[in-house]
């Protein structure tokens, strides 16, 4: 077998273990649409999931983004680590999105050892509410439209391997950490 493959399942027999709050593929909740959230709700939840985060990434070394349903919880929040800070997104919507694309293969802390190869929009317009109650709107390009659409996904009951293109799921042989994005042919 593969040695980053051993290692890799090794690290997720512990996660397992050090992080019981996630759920994995097969879990029903991560297949449902979620409904909005509270400000309120948001923030209790969002605390949760930077402390999930927070253990899956001292297991694993890497983790930038869990969704809501990832613990459990049916609502549209989703949590991301970026520039060594935590972000509280609640009812984040994409409201506009480039033309033009890129394929990476994404990881997802909810499929375990599998990596999809995903073709996403080089650009997104999104809406969110941040965690003092403030409307906000952005626009993101690079690996935080990425993140950003990864998460957003999981809002509507979808995971990597959903959208990954023909032939593009894999098992976790590569460096994640190495990973670039590259041109859609």
């Amino acid at each position: 077998m593969h040695e980053y493959l051993k290692q890799r399942i090794q690290i997720f027999g512990t996660v397992l273990d050090k992080v019981p709050e996630i759920r994995y593929a097969g879990d029903p909740v991560l297949r449902q649409a979620t409904p909005p959230s509270t400000l309120e709700e948001g923030r209790e939840i969002g605390k949760r999931m930077e402390s999930v985060l927070i253990k899956y990434r001292a297991v694993t070394g890497w983790g930038r983004g869990l969704a809501a349903p990832q613990i459990g919880e049916s609502t549209s929040v989703f949590v991301t680590f970026v520039d060594d800070r935590f972000e509280l997104f609640i009812n984040p919507k994409i409201v506009e999105k480039s033309e033009t694309s890129n394929l990476y293969r994404e990881l997802c802390l909810s499929a375990g050892v599998v990596a999809a190869d995903v073709e996403r929009p080089d650009w997104i317009v999104m809406e969110w509410m941040d965690e003092q109650g403030v409307k906000r709107s952005e626009k993101f390009d690079g690996r935080e439209a990425r993140l950003y659409q990864h998460e957003e996904a999981h809002l509507r009951g979808r995971l990597n391997v959903d959208d990954a293109v023909s032939g593009g799921i894999e098992i976790l042989t590569f460096d994640p950490l190495k990973e670039q994005r590259r041109a859609v042919s």
